[in-house]
């Protein structure tokens, strides 16, 4: 089980990782479904890929997912009401410290041999959702095991396409880290919830 619920993570974490630009003239659900095309695609690409180190792929990972993801409106969302009583400085140094500490929480969990039985990934559907929103359905195709189901909730704006949500099972990824963190938050304030950040970034950093 331990090991099921770690090849999950992984792929939420590496899917979350970017974003991708297509023509404006598009229409919202083609954005979307070429955005989950080719992440999916460049996922096979990096857990195959036997030219780079653990190292390596957890590296180029971490400043891909820095470049793509909108950390700080997840930030703000999963902060709930303590984001509005915080100051601009407080505000400032939390964005700053999410953005390291989400980073490095999902890419140090990638693990070559967890990703070695992994021989696919099908897209079941994109379907809308609400006014440019899609939900996602994934089907990971595991050797020797059961296929893993993950749903992505899609927002898209402009020429791009990005992840909001990540559902496995029907659990919430984001609602989940939003009812930890604004509890958290309302329990030792916003400077609590950096130095708690800080914390856990130090040793997921150190234990490599």
């Amino acid at each position: 089980m331990a090991s099921f619920i770690k090849k999950i993570f992984i792929i939420s974490s590496l899917f979350i990782s970017s974003t991708f630009h297509i023509s404006a003239e598009a229409k919202p659900v083609e954005v979307c479904q070429s955005f989950i095309k080719n992440k999916t695609d460049i996922m096979l690409q990096i857990f195959h890929n036997t030219k780079l180190t653990e190292s390596e792929k957890r590296r180029d990972l971490a400043v891909l997912f820095q470049e793509s993801v909108d950390t700080d409106w997840i930030g703000k969302y999963i902060l709930g009401h303590s984001w509005k009583n915080a100051t601009e400085a407080e505000q400032k140094q939390y964005l700053k410290s999410y953005r390291e500490y989400i980073t490095h929480t999902y890419v140090s969990k990638y693990n070559d041999e967890d990703t070695k039985d992994i021989y696919d990934i099908k897209i079941s559907s994109v379907i809308p959702t609400q006014q440019n929103e899609f939900l996602a359905s994934t089907l990971i195709k595991v050797k020797d095991d059961d296929d893993i189901k993950i749903d992505y909730v899609l927002a898209q704006s402009a020429d791009k396409c990005q992840v909001h949500d990540i559902n496995i099972e029907g659990v919430s990824l984001i609602l989940t880290q939003r009812s930890e963190f604004s509890a958290a938050a309302g329990f030792s304030g916003i400077n609590g919830v950096i130095k708690s950040m800080e914390k856990q970034y130090k040793m997921i950093t150190s234990s490599r």
